[in-house]
């Protein structure tokens, strides 16, 4: 089986590098697995000696995600976040898949290590419907996706911000709820620390469902979405900026 997986399974290492973008993670070949949990357990130590990380109400999130497929917004500051956030998520038995530009997959082995670590690469840009579907699939197979809207990194506050809200869709074709996140202190643009360790806080509010927005049908419910969770979003940022003052 070289052209297509299976039913919902990898069941052999030689396939295409897209079956594992939309596979579980459950269903991957044993060697694929343990290379992931070997890859995952390696950053998340490293991890918490180069970015001790705070997830500020951590047992909620995880009870709110495990087992449930919930799509995850953040803002975007630095490579550091996706990093920490994912391998904390999965040392807590949740299974989290960040979506990330083609672009990085200019280099073959980046391709390749990505896509076997549960990333979902996509097009933007264009209607990139592999992308759209395997995230719809992750979600309602119980796995979170992780999307950050600002499409690339935020490095100071006067860089202009263009949300892309593909996000909302993806959730309303899955039927899921979306998670606002925000994250403060895994880049320091403005030079406030005396060193170059960084101290991520990530801080989370509670899930939104399409039903608990003030709009009737699909095209206005996700242009709702979009506006809410992001608000959100940057309503978290904010006030972890005010309680974590040197931290942006």
């Amino acid at each position: 089986m070289a052209d297509e997986a299976k039913g919902s399974r990898v069941r052999s290492e030689k396939v295409k590098g897209f079956d594992y973008v939309r596979s579980g993670i459950a269903d991957y070949p044993a060697p694929t697995r343990a290379l992931l949990a070997f890859c995952y357990f390696v950053v998340y130590v490293v991890g918490r000696i180069l970015w001790p990380t705070t997830i500020e109400n951590e047992g909620a999130l995880l009870a709110e995600t495990r087992g449930h497929g919930r799509m995850i917004v953040m803002n975007h500051t630095s490579m550091v976040e996706p990093v920490v956030f994912i391998t904390r998520m999965w040392r807590g038995g949740v299974f989290v898949r960040p979506i990330y530009k083609l672009d990085f997959e200019k280099v073959a082995i980046v391709r390749w290590f990505f896509r076997r670590m549960g990333g979902i690469p996509i097009d933007r840009g264009s209607a990139d419907l592999g992308a759209i579907r395997a995230a719809k699939d992750a979600l309602q197979r119980g796995e979170c996706v992780l999307v950050f809207p600002e499409g690339t990194r935020i490095k100071n506050d006067d860089q202009k911000i263009k949300v892309h809200g593909g996000f909302a869709m993806i959730a309303q074709m899955a039927k899921t709820d979306v998670i606002p996140t925000a994250v403060v202190g895994a880049a320091d643009p403005y030079h406030t620390r005396r060193t170059r360790r960084r101290t991520p806080v990530i801080a989370h509010s509670s899930p939104i469902s399409f039903a608990s927005l003030d709009a009737k049908g699909r095209k206005a419910q996700t242009s709702a979405m979009e506006q809410t969770a992001m608000s959100r979003v940057y309503a978290l940022r904010d006030d972890l900026r005010a309680r974590h003052p040197g931290l942006w």
